[in-house]
This record gives C-alpha cells, sequence and structure tokens, in this order.
C-alpha cells in the first residue's frame, strides 16, 4: 500500500459524469484501490462540505457529483455509503435536495444523515488535552472518507482537509466555539486539530475540480482549478493543496498550528506526488482573501442561530419567541454588537459594489463571475431613480455578452394580461406608441416610460423575452378590498399559493406602515395580503416560465422594487420555494453623502438576516421639474394627435394653441404619439424655444414656443 504521506494529484476538467468517475478511481487506485481503505460490510460515511443550501455552481458546497463517484466506489466494494453532515445553516434534507443529491441516494438506497447526537470525546492537539463535543453518529461508524470542497476561507486563508471534519461537530456548537475563541486565532486552530484528531478520516477526496477563491467559506467567486487532490494524511494534503494555490505554509494558521505541535507532514520532500507534478498543477494567479478575525460577537452567534433555525424550517412563531427571549436580555437589537453597519464599509461612493456577506468592495467585472452561478438574478430598484435603472441596463447588457440569447427579463412594471403586448413589441410588430397604448403605461404603472426604455428597446434590439410579472389589477383590487380571509371560494380560485406567515416580512411591511396608517392592525391586515399577492404572483410568474419549454435552462433577469427582494423575503424566497433554483439579488441603494445611514432599511436590526447579496450604490434621486407644453392629446382613428384640453397659463395657452390643432412636429422631428412629444420636451431647458407644426382648420401652422415652468393652482 502507497505511504500514507503520499498524496494525488489528479486532473479532472469537468463535472461530467464519465470525467468524474475516472479521476475519482485514479485517486483511489494510487492508494492501492478501495479495497486497500475500506473493508466489505462496513459502514463508510461520506463527509461532504454542505455548510449551508447552495446551487453546487457556487462552489459552496462539495460537488455532488464527486460524492455520487465516491459512493458508487464504496458500493462496489461491498460496503454502505452513508452521506452525512452537520450544516453550519439549515437542515441537510433540502440542502442534499438542492444540490439534486437525493434522486441518487433514494435510487442507490443509501441514508442521508444529519450529524447530530452529541457525545463528549476527550482528544488532543499534539500533547495539549482537550474535552469536546462531537456528534456520535461519526464515531459510530467504521470508516470515515473526508470529501471537502476547496475554498477560500476568511478565517483561515482557505480550507480543505482538516477544516472539513469540523463538520462532525453538530449545528451551532460550531458557532460557539467561535465564540468561545475570543479571536485567540492560535486556540482555535488548536481545538480544529484536536477535533480532526478525534473523527480523523480513513481517505480524503478534495474537491477542487472548481474551487471558490477572494471570499470564503460562502460568497466568493468560483474558480477552475480542474483538480482532485486525495490521500490519508489531511495536514500532507492541506500542505499540497497551499503549494497549488500558491499560499505560503505561514500564511495558514492551520499549518502554523500542525507545525508547532509536530501533527502530520509538511515537508515536501518528504510527500510523495502521484499523478500531476505540482508545477503542472499550480494555480498562480488564485486569489487568497484577506483574514478576518476568528471570533464571533455575541449578535453574530444569535444571528446564525435564528438563521439555522429558520432555514431548518422550525415553526415561525417558535422561531420569533425564541429569538426574541435570547436576544433582548443580550440588549442584543441596541448593542453595539448589534450593528448592522460593523461588516459594511464605513465609507461608500456612487457606482460602489459591495458584497454583503463579506462587506468587501467588488469590482464589476468580479460580480459579473456570479452570474454562471444564479438560475435568477434580482435587480432591485427605487421606481423613479434613473440611476437604478442604469444599473438593471447595465446588467442586461453584461447578461447578454456573456449568455447571448439564452436569457430573459421579466419586469414588475406589467401585470400578465399585456403579455401578448410584451411579445409584439419584442418582436418588432407594434411601435412604441401603439405598445405604450396597448399596455396602458400610464394607468397601469405610472412611473415616467423613459425610465425604462432604454431597457426595453435593447430587448427589443436583441430579441430578448420580456416577461410580465405582475398580478393583474382586478385581482389585487378584489384583495385589498376585502382581504384574503374574506374571500369566496371562486375568488381563491384566480390566486396562486400565498403565505403570509412570515415574521420578517411582517416585521418589515409593519414598519414601512407604521407612521401613515391610523387603525395599523386592520390595515396591516390588508397591507400584507397584498403585498403577499404581489410577491406570490410573481414569484409563481417566474417559476412557472423557467419550468416551461421556453424558459427552461434560461438565465432569468427579475427586476422589481426593492422592497419585493430585500431580506430574500418577498419574491426570491417565493420563488425559490417553487422550483429550489440558485439565484443572486442586487439592490441599488440611495445613499445621502458617503457613509451608509444607520437607519436605512438595509441595517434593520430587528431582522437577522443579509438584505442582499450585493448592494449597489447609488446617487439619490433628485427631483426635477418637467417640462411640459400644457396640452391634452387624443390619437383619432385616422392617426392624428388632436388637441383635448389646454392647461391654463401654459406654454400653450401662452403661444396661442387652441383645442382641435393637430400636432405634426416639433423643431423638425415628427411626432407621431405622445411619448415623442413628452421625450423630445425633456431634452429641453426652462427658457428655451421650439417650433410646433400643427395644422387648424386644414391649414398649416408654425408657433415658436417659449418653455416655462407651469404654476401649480
Amino acid at each position: 500500500m502507497t505511504n500514507k504521506t503520499s498524496v494525488s494529484v489528479v486532473r479532472c476538467e469537468s463535472y461530467n459524469r464519465d470525467k468524474v468517475i475516472t479521476a475519482i478511481g485514479q485517486t483511489f487506485d494510487f492508494f492501492g484501490g478501495i479495497q486497500n481503505i475500506i473493508k466489505k460490510g462496513t459502514r463508510v460515511l461520506l463527509k461532504p462540505n454542505f455548510i449551508r443550501e447552495s446551487a453546487p455552481e457556487d462552489c459552496t458546497i462539495t460537488h455532488p457529483m464527486v460524492i455520487e463517484a465516491v459512493a458508487k466506489k464504496v458500493l462496489e466494494m461491498g460496503a454502505t455509503p452513508i452521506i452525512g453532515d452537520s450544516p453550519a445553516f439549515g437542515a441537510i434534507s433540502k440542502i442534499v435536495r438542492r444540490a439534486g443529491l437525493d434522486r441518487f441516494a433514494e435510487e442507490h438506497g443509501i441514508e442521508i444523515i444529519e450529524l447530530d447526537s452529541p457525545r463528549r470525546v476527550k482528544t488532543k492537539c499534539g500533547a495539549k488535552p482537550f474535552t469536546l463535543t462531537v456528534s456520535g453518529r461519526a464515531l459510530d461508524v467504521d470508516a470515515i472518507i473526508n470529501i471537502p470542497k476547496l475554498k477560500a476561507h476568511g478565517q483561515l486563508l482557505y480550507t480543505a482537509g482538516v477544516k472539513n471534519m469540523y463538520g462532525c461537530v453538530s449545528g451551532k456548537r460550531k458557532a460557539w466555539r467561535h465564540f468561545q475563541s475570543s479571536d485567540d486565532i492560535e486556540w482555535y486552530t488548536e481545538m480544529l486539530l484536536a477535533n480532526y484528531q478525534a473523527v480523523k478520516p480513513t481517505f480524503t477526496v478534495v474537491d477542487a475540480i472548481m474551487a471558490m477563491e477572494k471570499h470564503g467559506p460562502s460568497g466568493g467567486i468560483p474558480k477552475q482549478v480542474s483538480l482532485i487532490f486525495g490521500g490519508i494524511d489531511c495536514i500532507a494534503i492541506d500542505r499540497v493543496v497551499a503549494e497549488v494555490i500558491n499560499a505560503q505554509p505561514s500564511q495558514s494558521p492551520l499549518l502554523k498550528t500542525a507545525k508547532a505541535h509536530n501533527i502530520g507532514e509538511q515537508n515536501l520532500n518528504n510527500i510523495t506526488i502521484l499523478g500531476e507534478s505540482l508545477s503542472s498543477a499550480k494555480i498562480p494567479d488564485f486569489i487568497l482573501p484577506k483574514l478576518v478575525p476568528i471570533g464571533f460577537t455575541t449578535f453574530r452567534v444569535m444571528k446564525s442561530l435564528a438563521k439555522h433555525l429558520w432555514l431548518k424550517n422550525f415553526g415561525k412563531a417558535v422561531l420569533f419567541l425564541l429569538t426574541l427571549s435570547l436576544l433582548l436580555p443580550m440588549n442584543a437589537f441596541s448593542d453595539s454588537e448589534a450593528n448592522r453597519l460593523t461588516n459594511f464599509p464605513s465609507q461608500v461612493a456612487s457606482d460602489d459594489i459591495i458584497h454583503v456577506p463579506t462587506g468587501q468592495k467588488v469590482q464589476f467585472s468580479d460580480l459579473t463571475h456570479f452570474f454562471n452561478c444564479a438560475s435568477v438574478l434580482y435587480v432591485g430598484e427605487t421606481h423613479a431613480n434613473k440611476a437604478a435603472h442604469q444599473v438593471q441596463l447595465k446588467i442586461v447588457k453584461a447578461y447578454y455578452e456573456k449568455f447571448g440569447n439564452t436569457i430573459a427579463i421579466g419586469m414588475e412594471m406589467f401585470t400578465r394580461p399585456y403579455q401578448p403586448f410584451l411579445d409584439q413589441w419584442v418582436a418588432g410588430e407594434i411601435d412604441e406608441n401603439k405598445f405604450l397604448e396597448e399596455t396602458h403605461w400610464d394607468a397601469e404603472w405610472g412611473y415616467d416610460y423613459y425610465l425604462y426604455k432604454d431597457i426595453l428597446d435593447f430587448a427589443r434590439e436583441k430579441k430578448i423575452p420580456v416577461i410580465a410579472l405582475n398580478a393583474p389589477k382586478a385581482v389585487v383590487k378584489m384583495v385589498s378590498k376585502n382581504g384574503l380571509k374574506d374571500l369566496s371560494e371562486e375568488e381563491k380560485k384566480q390566486l396562486p399559493e400565498i403565505d403570509t406567515t412570515d415574521i420578517f416580512h411582517r416585521a418589515y411591511l409593519e414598519r414601512a406602515i407604521r407612521e401613515h396608517m391610523a387603525d395599523r392592525t386592520a390595515d396591516l391586515e390588508k397591507y400584507n395580503d397584498v403585498q403577499n399577492l404581489w410577491e406570490e404572483y410573481m414569484a409563481q410568474t417566474i417559476a412557472e416560465y423557467l419550468s416551461s419549454w421556453e424558459g427552461k435552462d434560461k438565465k432569468f433577469l427579475a427586476f422589481a422594487g426593492n422592497g419585493h427582494i430585500i431580506y430574500d423575503f418577498g419574491i426570491p424566497e417565493k420563488v425559490f420555494r417553487r422550483s429550489h433554483l440558485p439565484y443572486y439579488t442586487i439592490y441599488p441603494a440611495e445613499f445621502h453623502g458617503d457613509k451608509p445611514p444607520p437607519e436605512h432599511d438595509l441595517f434593520l436590526p430587528e431582522i437577522p438576516l443579509e438584505p442582499a447579496d450585493f448592494v449597489w450604490v447609488i446617487p439619490p434621486l433628485v427631483e426635477q421639474k418637467r417640462i411640459y407644453l400644457g396640452v391634452q392629446l387624443k390619437r383619432t382613428t385616422d392617426n392624428k394627435l388632436v388637441i383635448q384640453e389646454i392647461t391654463p397659463k401654459s406654454p400653450a395657452e401662452k403661444t396661442g394653441f387652441m383645442v382641435g390643432d393637430i400636432i405634426s412636429s416639433i423643431d423638425g422631428n415628427a411626432v407621431k404619439g405622445v411619448p415623442d412629444l413628452v421625450h423630445y420636451l425633456q431634452t429641453k431647458k426652462f427658457g428655451d424655444t421650439c417650433i410646433v407644426e400643427f395644422e387648424r382648420d386644414g391649414t398649416k401652422i408654425s408657433y415658436s414656443v417659449t418653455l416655462f415652468e407651469i404654476e401649480e393652482e
């Protein structure tokens, strides 16, 4: 059998099933085959990295194809594989389902377990004794095959073999040990090594086909590494990994502590490399993270606990009471530890993009790395702020450049009955005036069309499908009037499945209307009903489109108001409930000045959830007086624009226009519809003049019009 200080380095370019099976087979063959690692008839724990629910493409979890390939080798040996972990957030059943591993496990009769049943054990880091609590279920198996994911790690530089065994610590005890460490990195790494000695794996296979760089252990950037590492000594494996990703052993807190306690082998001269040479395997441009303190504050531990319970689907009321009982005695809502701004840059400028989980500013090029990982990208907006729509346009263009015609855009601004006219618009079958007329833009949405015009024009130019997301006005009016509880059975048939029980969502809505309604209780109920109707309807529209023949495998951009995507409990959570598709959220945020204000919706202490994946700083809305001629126009059956009404004391009245005049052009530009006139006028300034040509009683006339602000009476 190969010496235990051997490390295999096998090249594997993708997660293609056959390629992964071949690479895993080569890995075991370097060590004499699977029969030299496990015995027939034994129970073998496969310990992946399942930190939280995530799409495999995010590179947050061990890829299911690697787990499947290892499991098949175990089955071939006549042993019983068991897949188990203790996720930092959520339940393993949901993580496995989202990764698509549940079908494989069911087909092969493989048990999937949570590593619970904590048991106290005495262990050591070198000569230093520790008493730790680890999962009894991990201790009771015959062998463990450790299957970590290579990722950057903000506190340990990177994570591979040793750190993954920390997943044998049950539930939130992991966060508690961070809290216990008091930022003592030496104590923390000693504890990790003692934990590794207590549940030392029989063999380790590191999934580094796609790794995570720059940030971690979640929220980083996917990085192609194209390697699978294998071996028995996790210290030797981690040392070889460091060499490949260009990390100095002295930079790694874990390797430094292991060396100090003489644990494992780190001398490359004493490690036999099997397969790829280190020189050919090197990734010189792998981006390592900036290290941050290891300790967790009280608030972070409590926030982590609340998120963990929430994702495990504990009763909402129980969670709320538990969170309050834990947080309030600690003054967690008012103490400085609870300040949501501590993980956010202290100074920001327009167009800064902040990766919320890490608090790091990133470039737009960094943001585009995340596009591959998401089936749905939610981009919020402040409806009247042009800057938010410029963010959306930039993302649409980048999406199209990256994915071509495999994208679609969903827009809150359009209700479902108007989908045929969106289709005709994209196909070039109707002009802009007809499009706005048929979709009743002003009556249905009401915001300036020219805020959205560039996005819709780009979609038309590139033939990108635009999907009307919102609920019909009649349905919204019905729920607004009666509430959900008092609807008839026939009325309820018009609605999607609606869940109004999210306590954090409700708390957010209650805060939003607190100062605006006298009877807050009664109004809150209906407001909560309507808000959830909007979001459930839009979520159902997205989920149905992405499961349809025309939307299947498309990348979807969803544009909606910030309030519908913040904290994920609006549209994102409701789409995920229906589809389990991976997503990211981008929140365009208006800040006045260069300091994020603590009272902003992004930093609410009463909601222990991340507000978004990314915050994109935009300049605040500056109210601008719009320029009007002062006429109301009507299109006739023969497509003429006739003045129906003239505003008193307006430029049109002062110039001498009359009801019945037919507008034909302005400054030589043909006016085919109201939008043409409105849009052109916004290119002018108060005090400018323009030449308006029109027809009166069959005679063509032109007036020079001086534009001024119309006084409000």
